[in-house]
């Protein structure tokens, strides 16, 4: 049974092939998205009831196991997070992110296509679609792009994620220049959540990757005395 479910909170599940080409090599790589969580989770935000104006926090596993509207003490935060979803997948289903008219969007992608083996170029090429897109349908949304958060090298299964915090590193480096130059907040959780060494404490992990209750009160603590959310 864990590894049945880590191979849907890692997005390593058995799903239609997908592929998309590289973007430096003119190769064919793995960006598959759909598969049931991911179907399931788009199906059933549809289904919701359309409320405007509220706040959405959109991602994958690390999203999707937050309970942001209490965490925040705030009813009009949405959790609009997918185990095992990849810039590709956020990328695809913005239409329902839109239709809901949000004033405040945070984004965290980027982990899994570490750990899938998207070259970082596709990761930012794909980030850049998705803020270009958002920009362009809701000018008047605030966007606020999360940094990808570190990892415990001694807790995490290698066997299932292959990520590093170094790749880690540089694909936060590549997102703070993209935030910068579409004048958008860049919002440092990694350097919040990691050590002296660059790693996620145990304190903060119970597998290496996903969050104790502790981490999320620390980035939630966070975004309320920054006043990104909720105000």
């Amino acid at each position: 049974m864990y590894k049945i479910t880590l191979l849907f909170v890692l997005g390593v599940c058995f799903s239609q092939s997908i592929y998309a080409q590289d973007a430096t090599k003119n190769k064919a790589i793995d960006s598959v998205y759909h598969n049931y969580l991911y179907d399931q989770r788009v199906a059933y935000f549809k289904e919701l009831p359309v409320t405007k104006g509220g706040i959405v926090f959109i991602g994958n596993s690390i999203t999707h196991w937050g309970d942001w509207a209490e965490l925040l003490q705030c009813p009009a935060v949405k959790n609009r997070g997918i185990a095992g979803d990849i810039s590709y997948g956020i990328l695809a289903r913005l239409d329902e992110l839109i239709n809901e008219k949000p004033r405040k969007i945070f984004i965290m992608i980027g982990v899994n296509d570490i750990g899938r083996k998207i070259p970082l170029a596709n990761t930012i090429n794909n980030y850049t679609k998705i803020i270009t897109k958002l920009k362009t349908a809701l000018p008047h949304t605030v966007l606020y792009i999360h940094s990808v958060l570190p990892i415990n090298d001694t807790l995490i299964n290698r066997q299932y994620y292959t990520g590093t915090n170094a790749e880690i590193k540089v694909m936060n480096a590549r997102l703070k220049n993209m935030a910068a130059a579409f004048n958008i907040t860049y919002v440092d959780i990694y350097s919040l959540l990691a050590n002296k060494e660059g790693q996620m404490p145990a304190r903060f992990t119970y597998d290496g990757i996903h969050l104790t209750a502790g981490a999320y009160i620390i980035w939630t603590d966070f975004l309320k005395r920054k006043g990104y959310c909720c105000n």
